[in-house]
C-alpha cells in the first residue's frame, strides 16, 4: 500500500499519521472514532489451506488495527468518547466459506474490545463497543463470493424474515456513539433480525421437525 500510485501523494496515512492529522485539525480533541476496517487476502481459502502469511494478514488488517486506533486516537478522543467497530458472527460460529483466517480475526476484535473498553475506559473515560451486523452485500462482504446466498439463507431463517439494512446498522452505530448509550461499554451487539439466537433453521418442511 505504501509504494501504490494510488496513495503516493495522499501523506501519512499510517494510524499513526491519522492521530497526528487530526490533532492538528481538531487541538480540542474529538468524541467519536469508527473503525470500519477488514481485509483477509486469502479470505476464499478454507482454513486448511490458509498460510501463516494470510492469517497473520487477516489478523492485522481486521483486529490489531482497532487495538493501534485506540492506542493513538485514544489521547485526543474527548473524555466520555466512544470506539467503535463492526464484527461478524462468525466469530463465534462456524460459517463455511468465511475463509483465510477472517473467523478468526474477528473473534480476536471482539475479545480485544472487552478488554480495550477496561483499558480505555480506566485511562480516559472512553466506551468501546462492537457490532456484529447480520450478512449485508457490502463491496468488502461481496469478495466473499457467496454473500447473496448468505443473505437469503439468514432472511428465511431469522425470527424478523428480512434482510438487514444499512440503515439499521447505522442508526444502531449513532446510538452507541451518543450519550444515550453512555452506561453501554464492552459489548457485541448483534444487528441481524435476530438470527444469532437461533439455534435451528426453520426453512424446512414441518414433516423433519
Amino acid at each position: 500500500i505504501r509504494d501504490n500510485r494510488r496513495y503516493r501523494d495522499a501523506g501519512d496515512f499510517t494510524i499513526s499519521g491519522l492521530a497526528a492529522a487530526l490533532k492538528a485539525d481538531h487541538p480540542d480533541g474529538i468524541d467519536v472514532v469508527v473503525h470500519s476496517l477488514a481485509n483477509g487476502p486469502e479470505v476464499k481459502k478454507p482454513m486448511l489451506e490458509v498460510s501463516r502469511k494470510g492469517y497473520l494478514g487477516a489478523v492485522s488488517a481486521s483486529a490489531y488495527s482497532m487495538v493501534s486506533m485506540v492506542q493513538h486516537l485514544g489521547p485526543i478522543v474527548r473524555r466520555g468518547g466512544a470506539f467503535l467497530s463492526l464484527s461478524y458472527m462468525a466469530s463465534e460460529r462456524a460459517v463455511p466459506g468465511y475463509g483465510g483466517g477472517m473467523s478468526s480475526a474477528k473473534a480476536a476484535l471482539e475479545s480485544d474490545t472487552r478488554i480495550l473498553a477496561f483499558e480505555a475506559g480506566r485511562k480516559w473515560g472512553h466506551r468501546v463497543n462492537v457490532i456484529s451486523a447480520g450478512a449485508y452485500a457490502s463491496r468488502a462482504a461481496s469478495a466473499i463470493g457467496f454473500i447473496h446466498e448468505m443473505i437469503d439463507y439468514a432472511k428465511r431463517n431469522t425470527p424478523l424474515p428480512e434482510a438487514i439494512t444499512a440503515e439499521e446498522v447505522g442508526a444502531t452505530a449513532a446510538f452507541l456513539c451518543s450519550p444515550l448509550a453512555a452506561g453501554i461499554t464492552g459489548s457485541t451487539v448483534y444487528v441481524d433480525k435476530g438470527y444469532h439466537a437461533m439455534g435451528i433453521a426453520v426453512d424446512r418442511s414441518a414433516g423433519g421437525a
